[in-house]
């Protein structure tokens, strides 16, 4: 049994729930709309929130949701996960129902779930997103990134992918995206179940790494083609890049794994102080080196940086180019109404009947 367990709440995480099952995950989800997670078939532990149907992209509905169903929720996933050391809540930063509940709910299961660390999944949407999108993500990032218990935070990029993938659909950007950031945690977790005489990256590595407050990236690197050193750590920097997650801006992490697999030979192209020279060294390094037949591959895991700031001011510096024209389309939801100028300009207002006309009038 993994001892990872993956909670979705809406929609997207829901998704993400799924891919996590088929691996062979721990997993439920929760959501305000019933026919959204009956999609999601690869999951048994369901609870839908009652009296909603969806959020309509309001994180206020998602967020009451909570609040009006807190002791239930929480029941809910005590119930639905066992012997689990980590879980990980995935969710949508800029819809309604993920994005409203996630954070809060990430609040109560700290205090509820002891001796369960408690971290996150977050999708970032793409930078062309709706101004409501928008502004959806940035208020869920920041309540995010304002727990202070919270354990690994993994911000999946839907521009990464869209980036690596230009003519993707939008269903192909979040199918891919669901897959490469469950796969990668899913490999990490199954290799600290191998055994090297070279070295081994065990489960309690894997945790005290994750386990770590702040953004976490995991990527992995194909060395086949390396010949020198540097060829290699160029190929395990461009891994980062080009990884699923919100790209590495300036700050040092505070725990890093390398995880080789592959021949010795190959292993001895890996030269770890030039590899964190340009990310930072970190507070402490947990390595693993396992001898096999499998492509030459470098798995690189940084924990505890910080917040991607340049991605998601992009969001705000998009808001405030536009914040007229949006306080202007929020102040005319409620004003907006339509006045005929037709009675008044050719006065066509019907006479008042004069009544019924008395008999007194014309005697007999």
């Amino acid at each position: 049994m993994k001892s990872i367990g993956i909670l979705g709440v809406g929609q997207a995480g829901g998704n993400i729930a799924d891919v996590a099952a088929n691996l062979g995950f721990q997993t439920a989800l929760v959501n305000t709309n019933q026919r959204d997670g009956l999609a999601n078939t690869g999951v048994v532990k369901k609870y839908f929130v009652p009296g909603y149907n969806g959020a309509g992209q309001d994180r206020s509905i998602g967020i009451k949701a909570v609040n009006d169903n807190s002791q239930d929720i929480i029941g809910f996933v005590k119930q639905s996960f066992k012997n689990i050391k980590l879980l990980l809540v995935a969710f949508s930063t800029d819809g309604g129902t993920g994005s409203g509940m996630s954070p809060l709910l990430i609040k109560l299961l700290l205090d509820q779930l002891p001796g369960i660390n408690i971290g996150a999944i977050a999708i970032v949407p793409e930078q062309n997103v709706l101004a409501g999108n928008r502004i959806n993500a940035a208020e869920c990032i920041e309540e995010l990134s304002e727990i202070e218990k919270i354990s690994s935070v993994f911000l999946v990029d839907n521009d990464q992918i869209r980036k690596m993938n230009p003519q993707s659909s939008k269903h192909q950007i979040y199918l891919s995206a669901n897959n490469q950031v469950m796969e990668a945690i899913n490999y990490v977790l199954e290799v600290t179940q191998n055994s090297s005489i070279y070295g081994n990256f065990d489960e309690t590595d894997l945790m005290r790494i994750l386990n770590t407050r702040g953004v976490t990236i995991i990527s992995s690197a194909a060395i086949t083609d390396a010949k020198t050193m540097e060829e290699t750590c160029s190929k395990i920097h461009q891994s980062l890049e080009n990884s699923v997650f919100c790209p590495i801006e300036s700050a040092i992490p505070i725990r890093a794994g390398l995880i080789y697999e592959g021949s010795e030979n190959m292993s001895k192209l890996i030269n770890v102080p030039s590899v964190f020279e340009r990310i930072g060294e970190p507070l402490q390094l947990f390595e693993g080196t396992y001898s096999s037949d499998s492509e030459p591959t470098v798995t690189t895991i940084l924990a505890g940086l910080s917040f991607p700031t340049n991605r998601l001011l992009s969001f705000e510096q998009s808001l405030e180019k536009n914040k007229d024209r949006l306080q202007s389309l929020m102040k005319k939801e409620h004003t907006q109404k339509y006045e005929s100028r037709i009675s008044t300009s050719y006065n066509l207002k019907p006479k008042k009947h004069p009544g019924p006309i008395s008999k007194d009038r014309f005697p007999e």
